[in-house]
């Protein structure tokens, strides 16, 4: 049976909703939940217990909403900027209304607490303070210097703190592969910065480029790279023996093949190409997991 007008557009909503949350970086984000639980958090544990645990499933949803409500209200609040950034991949305001992206977002948070609730308090507390986090950064601290990378950062390794607190329990792994993590991350989130340099200057958000200039932005990226080295470093005499050594083996040359890259980027094209690598390093850092 053919599709009536009034369907094709819901249809077609729907899937510039699914666009909107960045249903591809859920999905990794969840992955990368459920093998840090079984293989980061807990390695002594049987993989199949962990992983029949309804609680770690409700407390993984409940992330996975509240993300997908944080990228809703990052979109609402830097249109302008995406659209000039990203214009082919800006849709949600010819398809989605301002209204219904609100209207989602309320439905998404609710769902979060709800899950939240299911699981314990401790991680309804935390999550509370993770949803309120991502719409204090999209509202105010992303348009901060400095500040907006570092709240980003520490968003980006908020899920896996949370999951720590839901075991009640962490190791010096766990936390140097989370300092690792956000390394990585922040350094990211300045290059981003560098690419997206032209939409910041035409809606006038001042950006740690446009206060500081390139020069030096580019001094404060090449010490995150540096410093995202340190994790490793005090990791490598518990991993010498353990297949992930060959993941930082490669993640580190990427990085020093960055670091090379760096010192002649001087256009958005440049530093998109760092950004390019440093998505590579993320995404094997996700698949990774399981080699710790």
């Amino acid at each position: 049976m053919a599709l009536s007008r009034k369907q094709k557009y819901l249809f077609v909503k729907f899937l510039a909703l699914f666009t909107l949350v960045r249903w591809y970086n859920i999905f990794l984000i969840t992955f990368a939940l459920y093998l840090s639980a079984i293989f980061l958090i807990n390695p002594k544990e049987n993989w199949l217990e962990v992983s029949l645990s309804y609680k770690l499933h409700l407390t993984i949803a409940s992330l996975a909403f509240f993300i997908m409500a944080g990228y809703i209200i990052n979109a609402f609040y830097d249109f302008e900027k995406d659209i000039i950034n990203r214009p082919k991949e800006t849709i949600f305001d010819r398809v989605i209304s301002k209204t219904s992206c609100l209207r989602a977002y309320g439905i998404f948070i609710l769902i979060g607490f709800i899950l939240s609730l299911l699981v314990g308090w401790e991680v309804l507390v935390f999550n509370t303070i993770f949803s309120f986090s991502l719409w204090f950064y999209s509202h105010k601290l992303r348009k901060k210097p400095i500040a907006g990378e570092l709240g980003a950062s520490l968003l980006t390794i908020a899920p896996f703190v949370s999951l720590t607190i839901f075991y009640l329990e962490t190791n010096l792994t766990v936390i140097l592969y989370i300092g690792y993590l956000f390394a990585v991350t922040l350094t990211r989130e300045v290059i981003k910065k560098m690419v997206y340099l032209k939409g910041d200057l035409i809606v006038g958000e001042k950006s740690l480029p446009i206060i500081m200039g390139i020069r030096k932005t580019k001094y404060i990226i090449l010490g995150s790279m540096l410093f995202s080295l340190i994790p490793v470093g005090v990791l490598f005499p518990d991993i010498v023996n353990r297949y992930i050594l060959y993941y930082f083996i490669i993640s580190s040359s990427l990085i020093a093949g960055s670091i090379f890259l760096l010192k002649f980027s001087k256009t958005p094209t440049h530093f998109d190409r760092i950004n390019t690598i440093y998505k590579v390093i993320i995404l094997m850092g996700i698949f990774s997991i399981p080699l710790i």
